[in-house]
């Protein structure tokens, strides 16, 4: 199975997608023929903080080439605390394919590569 989870990978996903700014309002989108939706939460405790986001991303292909993947991105705070804080992200496959989502994920990258060197030339 390739490797999905790893950060190259969902950094290039979220490229592809390009997910409006964080302060806008926008929750739903598509992108390259993929569904995408953002959900935000945030919790605020007397010592600690957290957000969390969860990227929806569905692609409505035939049977075969359907796939439905999350990228979870969380942030902890913690009052008095010496660093700041750290993120992390994961990707989780819910249905499909690793394979048809790093297919489409790469098709879409070159094509946007692509009209982006255009763009500049």
């Amino acid at each position: 199975m390739p490797r999905i989870g790893n950060s190259r990978t969902i950094s290039d996903i979220e490229y592809v997608i390009e997910p409006p700014s964080v302060g806008s309002n926008v929750t739903a989108w598509v992108a390259h023929g993929v569904n995408c939706a953002r959900d935000q939460y945030r919790f605020s405790g007397q010592s600690y903080s957290f957000s969390l986001e969860v990227l929806d991303l569905r692609q409505e292909a035939p049977a075969r080439q359907r796939w439905h993947v999350v990228i979870i991105s969380e942030v902890w705070r913690f009052a008095g605390a010496r660093s700041d804080a750290r993120g992390t992200k994961s990707l989780r496959v819910i249905n499909g394919n690793a394979s048809d989502i790093l297919s489409w994920m790469r098709r879409c990258r070159e094509q946007k590569l692509a009209t982006t060197t255009e763009t500049k030339s």
